[in-house]
């Protein structure tokens, strides 16, 4: 392909070469022609300012000549279309004048015989004229009003037409006010549930229509009512009851948000009970209920609350004050051996994560270390107890079993007092958590030795590699410390959703060579994550692309092997991985897709 792509290149080059001697060519005979046609017409030295200055003169005096004719063209059709004017003019005063002759000639003679008649009829004939006159005048006047009658009756017509068309659109929009009106009523047919109601502060002897019939008909008359009377009443006791409140849009997000969070610790809460609870909840109507199973069946969220508060009541009053005291000290005696057990596993997994860190030195020489210290916020009572705890459970006395009991009793009673709504099993788990006890604090140690606590302000001083490898490098040690604790031949892998997103290139080449050093396998993903570097043995990258007009995703793997990277272009690369190449869309002639149509394809 180079070399047919190259005798391509060399024949346009070679057509290109000749095109451009033909037009040098062709510019030289032009140039010759051109000095020619100046040497035939070059003037003399001395005569060029007065040739120019004629020059100048003529084409002053041809553009005043032309403004010369161009004004006498104009007034020339001017004048002819004056004299056509005036021969126009002077024909219809002619026919004027003779049109005006014959009305005089016509007036003349109808005023002799108007003069005749006056003198023969006398008073009689005066009398005529005015009654003609007065009758004329009222034939004008009953032709006027009927005119405006006809006018009348005409617009009475349109608007009658109109009106009724008006009504017809008024009816159809109100028997459609009426079916949207009752579709949006039976909405709440989710919220005349007795509970609902109770919850609402409703009245609960609201009920909703049972049958059809009850609801009238938008087709019949518009003029009736729209809904029942019970569906009016529970939407008006709803609207009492949430009258004062003024949802918007973040309010509702944050309610379905909490209300979300709320069904999870719920589920959470009851699937830890080990009572074999079952909680479900749909949503109709923009409504979620939720229901819990249990030995006695499906039973609303509600009514199993008040069936669990009974039950513990019942309980309470069966376990006496001297028994839960004998209960809680088994049980805090217990407890107190798994919390010693627990922070002494925790403590040596810290210090092999210390371990681990102090192992791996940045680009610059430093090192990384984690202790795990008391927390600030433990009073002095408090400290005890956590310190004796740090002593082996064998050499702890009756004395010191005692004064933990003592404590966390103390602790569980105070808890109880400021929350009783919460469990006992919360209760528990809040008091007896040892994870809020102690804090850990990273330390920076040079290649001389010391150490310098890794504070907020201490980070913002390290370069912009060692901020990346100071952050990841205890979650790395971390990781590697529990990996160790399984059996060799598990995978040690590690899912990064947007691996070293901000980090720069010297960042990443550190934060990998951690990743290798540690023996991690790694699933990451990432906008423009690459795994091309000297520290990475080997990576498969699969390069995304999204068509929107296809609405598709097409992949292209891409092996890093150390050194270069291996573009997969025909599924070789894939196949040979072990890929069993289920994810690629079959061929056209497989007779998989031959009876698909483009767009189902």
């Amino acid at each position: 392909q180079a070399a047919g792509g190259l005798r391509e290149r060399r024949k346009a080059s070679e057509q290109a070469r000749s095109a451009f001697d033909q037009a040098v060519a062709e510019a030289s005979a032009k140039d010759r022609a051109l000095r020619k046609v100046a040497a035939d017409r070059s003037l003399p030295p001395a005569g060029v300012d007065g040739v120019a200055a004629a020059v100048d003169r003529f084409d002053k005096l041809a553009i005043k000549l032309a403004g010369v004719r161009e004004r006498s063209d104009a007034a020339h059709e001017k004048a002819e279309q004056e004299r056509e004017r005036l021969d126009r003019a002077h024909d219809e005063e002619q026919s004027a004048t003779a049109e005006a002759d014959r009305a005089h000639v016509t007036w003349t003679t109808e005023s002799e015989r108007l003069r005749t008649q006056q003198d023969r009829l006398g008073a009689d004939a005066a009398q005529v004229l005015a009654d003609i006159a007065a009758a004329e005048a009222q034939i004008k006047a009953a032709q006027t009003a009927r005119t405006e009658a006809t006018k009348a009756r005409e617009r009475a017509i349109r608007d009658h037409a109109a009106a009724g068309t008006e009504a017809e659109a008024a009816i159809a929009a109100l028997r459609t006010a009426i079916a949207e009106e009752q579709a949006e009523a039976r909405r709440l047919e989710p919220f005349a549930d007795p509970d609902l109601l109770a919850i609402l502060r409703c009245p609960t002897t609201l009920t909703w229509p049972a049958r059809h019939e009850d609801w009238p008909d938008p087709a019949g008359d518009a003029a009736g009512m729209a809904l029942p009377p019970a569906v009016a009443a529970i939407h008006d006791g709803i609207l009492a009851a949430t009258r004062d409140l003024s949802p918007t849009e973040a309010s509702v997000k944050q309610a379905t948000t909490r209300l979300t969070k709320a069904l999870d610790d719920l589920s959470t809460e009851l699937s830890a009970a080990g009572h074999d609870y079952r909680p479900e909840w749909e949503s109709a109507g923009g409504l979620i209920v939720v229901r819990i199973a249990d030995e006695h069946g499906l039973a609303p969220v509600g009514a199993f609350g008040e069936r669990i508060a009974g039950a513990r009541r019942d309980q309470e009053q069966l376990l006496t004050e001297s028994e839960r005291r004998v209960l809680e000290d088994a049980l805090l005696t217990q407890l107190a051996r798994q919390i010693h057990e627990r922070t002494v596993d925790a403590r040596d997994l810290i210090n092999r994560m210390n371990t681990e860190m102090r192992r791996r030195r940045m680009s610059s020489g430093l090192t990384v270390g984690v202790r795990w210290e008391l927390a600030d916020s433990l009073a002095d009572e408090q400290r005890d107890i956590v310190r004796l705890m740090e002593r082996d459970a064998a050499s702890l006395g009756p004395d010191e079993l005692a004064r933990m009991r003592a404590y966390f009793a103390g602790s569980i009673k105070a808890a109880r007092a400021a929350r009783p709504d919460r469990g006992y099993r919360q209760i528990l788990a809040d008091v007896l958590d040892y994870r809020r006890w102690r804090s850990f604090s990273f330390f920076l140690h040079p290649p001389g030795g010391g150490e310098e606590r890794l504070t907020r302000a201490r980070h913002g001083q390290l370069s912009g590699g060692e901020q990346s490898v100071s952050l990841h490098l205890p979650l790395f040690a971390a990781a590697h410390v529990t990996f160790n604790s399984a059996d060799p031949r598990c995978p040690r892998l590690l899912a990064l959703d947007e691996a070293f997103a901000g980090v720069d290139d010297k960042g990443r080449t550190e934060l990998f060579g951690l990743t290798t050093e540690f023996d991690f396998d790694l699933f990451m993903t990432g906008f423009d994550l690459w795994a091309t570097y000297d520290t990475v043995p080997g990576a498969a990258h699969y390069d995304l692309k999204h068509s929107p007009a296809e609405h598709a995703v097409s992949a292209l793997l891409m092996v890093w092997d150390g050194t270069g990277t291996d573009a997969d272009v025909d599924g070789s690369l894939a196949a040979a991985l072990g890929s069993p190449l289920t994810r690629r869309r079959p061929a056209r002639g497989s007779g998989l897709l031959d009876d698909l149509e483009p767009a189902d394809a």
